[in-house]
Formats: structure tokens, sequence, C-alpha cells
């Protein structure tokens, strides 16, 4: 069995990646549909999309804010509304290496 390996997101270290993963989907679920995120977890949440594989082309250019909106089926995930106007989605489940 692999040993498990710490991940370390902006300031916060976390024994596993499911801790990390665990972190996350709390944040999500501690939001209304269409409701920003707060300071603390905006900052959060742009260390964690540094980790993302298209983290870059997500944050276009540049961000004004993250919040939470429906998703495929009605599910829950992060938006990002950038400084153009325009928004994106993304999958928390890709930011954690």
């Amino acid at each position: 069995m692999a040993k498990a390996q710490p991940v370390e997101i902006g300031e916060i270290k976390f024994p596993r990646k499911g801790d990390a993963l665990k972190y996350l989907q709390s944040m999500l679920n501690s939001y209304r549909f269409e409701e920003r995120v707060s300071d603390d977890d905006q900052t959060f949440l742009l260390n964690a999309l540094n980790h993302h594989p298209d983290g870059k082309e997500k944050l276009g250019v540049g961000l004004d804010y993250f919040f939470v909106r429906r998703a495929d089926y009605g599910t829950k995930c992060f938006w990002i509304k950038r400084l153009d106007g325009s928004v994106e989605r993304f999958s928390y489940k890709h930011c954690v290496p």
C-alpha cells in the first residue's frame, strides 16, 4: 500500500490528498447557489487553482471573484467571474495535486 502523500495548498498543509478534497468539498457545500465566496476562501481557491492543469486559461484576463453556481445535472460547482465579465467553471477535484 502506498504511503499517503501530504498536500500543500497556499498556507494550508493537508496530511493526504483526500483531506484536501474534503476541505474543498466542505467549502463548496457551505455556499448557496449564486453566492460569492468569502475573501479568505477566495485566497485559498486562487492558490488551489494554481494546481489546476488549465488554471491559467480558467483565469483568462484575470479574477474578479469566485462564486458557486449550478453545474451539470444540478450539481454545485465553483465558478470564476473574470474582470471582463465572462464566467468559467472549474472542478475543485482538479486543483489538488
